[in-house]
């Protein structure tokens, strides 16, 4: 289940931009990070998380497994097979249903777009801390506080857009990738997975994922975005290629 996370290309919708920058876009692609704690870890701390915040593997949805992720977990990353017909079909259906019906999106969500190839899984990991700066008490003039200082204002896809020139963030997301447990394959690989985040703002559960069109608000967490957020991966992805074993979930928890 240790796979290195997919490529833009494979989930993403088409990118609102001119032709100038979809060229642009289609030429950048970052080492993809393994779905590995360690490698998550030192990524995150490299751009300014602090010491005492890890990300942890989980193991399963069984309550007593779920019990061993330690208390104040503030975000959930997940790698899935993105060439999944069932998962694409359902992808698809989502969008349409949400678009129609609409939903509400809380103001102070940070959500940006995947440009980038294969770097779904630093994206997930900008999710996930972006979203928890005040909770983790993100030091000030870190790389990922002045990303995310200069994004202020900006919309998802001006925000992912972004991501294409920091440098800072690529630094550290290239040297993370050469720690993972498997030899790091060449940036531009064709690779079948993908990378999201779930996290919690205003009371609810949001799946963040940069290949989608829109944030997608799955309602009240009731108080516990861990309980919450594997509830969702098994029905909206698990359950829906039974078969695979291309599933890795991880948490951010403070370290013990």
């Amino acid at each position: 289940q240790r796979q290195p996370h997919g490529k833009q290309a494979d989930m993403g919708d088409e990118v609102p931009c001119d032709d100038a920058l979809r060229e642009k876009f289609r030429k950048v692609h970052w080492v993809p990070l393994e779905s590995n704690p360690d490698v998550l870890t030192k990524f995150a701390r490299q751009v300014g998380m602090p010491e005492g915040w890890e990300f942890t593997d989980i193991f399963g949805f069984d309550p007593e497994l779920l019990a061993m992720i330690p208390p104040g977990c503030v975000a959930v990353t997940l790698l899935f097979d993105s060439s999944s017909e069932n998962i694409r079909k359902f992808k698809a259906e989502q969008r349409t249903q949400v678009a129609a019906a609409g939903q509400t999106i809380s103001p102070d969500l940070r959500y940006m777009r995947q440009y980038v190839g294969n770097a779904c899984g630093t994206i997930a990991t900008i999710h996930s801390l972006a979203n928890n700066v005040e909770a983790m008490g993100l030091p000030a003039d870190s790389p990922l506080d002045r990303f995310l200082a200069a994004a202020s204002g900006k919309n998802p896809e001006e925000f992912g857009a972004m991501l294409v020139d920091a440098s800072e963030l690529h630094s550290a997301s290239e040297a993370s990738a050469q720690d993972g447990q498997t030899a790091a394959p060449e940036a531009d690989a064709d690779i079948h997975h993908h990378f999201i985040a779930f996290v919690e703002k205003g009371g609810d559960l949001y799946e963040l994922d940069g290949a989608k069109a829109f944030p997608i608000n799955h309602g009240p967490s009731g108080g516990s975005l861990l309980e919450a957020a594997v509830k969702v991966i098994k029905a909206n992805f698990v359950d829906r290629d039974p078969d695979s074993i291309h599933f890795n979930m991880m948490a951010l928890v403070k370290a013990d």
